[in-house]
């Protein structure tokens, strides 16, 4: 899976902050056009894990490098 990629010298405080912007509008998003919402796959602590496949796929789509 590749990580997204962030600008040279940005501080810490600016990734921050744009990280928690792009996930607000991503939130407001999937508020606003329920059609296009997406189950985020869930297990129970302690009962099992996910299989690496899944996983992957799942945060390619989210981080969009897919």
């Amino acid at each position: 899976m590749r990580l997204p990629v962030f600008p040279v010298g940005e501080s810490w405080t600016t990734l921050r902050r744009r990280m928690l912007r792009e996930t607000e509008v991503f939130l407001e998003e999937g508020l606003r056009r329920r059609d296009t919402e997406f189950v985020i796959p869930a297990i129970r602590v302690g009962a099992g894990s996910f299989p690496a496949d899944l996983a992957e796929a799942f945060w390619s789509r989210v981080l969009g490098t897919s």
